[in-house]
């Protein structure tokens, strides 16, 4: 038999294309099996770092570049106070700081300045207080944004800044910064005027709001993950009578903008995605959890982006293919 198959030079080739097929995919199979714990890990150092140590130094860079980090608000997206339609008297509109009023933590508005447009709003009862990080509506001026306070935290501070420089150069549809308060922490993004995902899927009768989820018994009793994967199945139950299969290609091409500057987003949720009121076109925000990895190798930066991947895939009932799904798929 040995003798036969040395003698078939076919036999032969097809029996080392085997073995290198299988070696291949042992080593893929326990590349994806060992690498991510090890870029968890990475991932958790480096935030650790950032936080007790780079945070500063990055703030004082930004301290020194705060006009090149305005610059780009000069063409990115803003709207006005009279285009969204709030009413402000005489004295108010010379005014070139005005709060507009608090966000609570589903996105709701408790206005100072009467009812705005387009803009859902809360009563002072039924406000319910942000757990992280304070968010305001703000008029700048003459344009609506939104200050979010970083209650002492720099290193999301710093992420969120890096991020929307790097994003806003990337041309992703994400606010564009205003203002900057380097001494409070606070950030003032340009206001994206349209619905929050999150709050269209809840209208239509989606359980996802913190509010009704804390008023029910059930849910609260449940794990975080298992929490989590209850809102993206209430979510997906009526996800495409909100938005459809062109939204979520015009978002899969944000997300991979994203990816092509070499950031990882790490919070993608329907409460992070606007629908842009004019343009119908999906607009991000939130990343103060974003990270950027630009000297990670290329499997290494595969397996972590896919992280944002296969959560993308959980929200919008996609299959964008990953390293893991190729594995599988190469295995059978």
């Amino acid at each position: 038999m040995c003798d036969r198959t040395i003698e078939n030079p076919r036999l032969l080739s097809r029996v080392w294309r085997c073995l290198c097929l299988g070696y291949f995919s042992l080593v893929l199979l326990l590349i994806v099996m060992v690498l991510p714990s090890c870029l968890r890990l990475y991932t958790r150092v480096r935030r650790i770092v950032l936080k007790y140590y780079s945070a500063e130094k990055k703030i004082q860079h930004w301290r020194r570049n705060r006009e090149k980090l305005l610059s780009l608000a000069d063409s990115g997206y803003k709207i006005t106070v009279q285009s969204l339609g709030v009413n402000l008297e005489d004295g108010q509109q010379q005014s070139q700081r005005l709060e507009l009023g608090e966000i609570d933590q589903d996105g709701f508005l408790l206005s100072k300045v009467g009812a705005i447009s387009s803009v859902p709003t809360v009563s002072g009862e039924q406000f319910l207080t942000r757990k992280r990080f304070g968010l305001r509506m703000v008029a700048v001026n003459g344009y609506v944004c939104v200050e979010k306070r970083y209650r002492g935290n720099k290193s999301s501070f710093v992420n969120e800044i890096e991020a929307h420089y790097a994003l806003g150069l990337a041309g992703c549809n994400i606010p564009v910064i205003m203002d900057v308060d380097f001494d409070n922490l606070t950030l003032t993004f340009s206001y994206i005027s349209g619905a929050v995902l999150h709050e269209e899927l809840a209208r239509r009768g989606a359980v996802v709001r913190d509010r009704d989820i804390e008023d029910n018994p059930q849910l609260t009793r449940l794990a975080k993950r298992k929490r989590a994967r209850r809102r993206i199945a209430e979510s997906r139950r009526v996800l495409y009578d909100v938005i459809d299969s062109q939204f979520v290609e015009d978002l899969s091409a944000e997300l991979r903008k994203v990816h092509e500057a070499r950031f990882i987003w790490n919070d993608i949720k329907y409460g992070n995605i606007i629908i842009e009121k004019h343009s119908g076109k999906p607009y991000l925000i939130d990343f103060d959890w974003a990270l950027r990895y630009p000297k990670l190798g290329p499997t290494a930066w595969r397996i972590l982006r896919d992280r944002d991947i296969e959560k993308f895939n959980a929200c919008f009932d996609t299959d964008s293919q990953t390293v893991e799904r190729n594995v599988v798929c190469y295995a059978h």
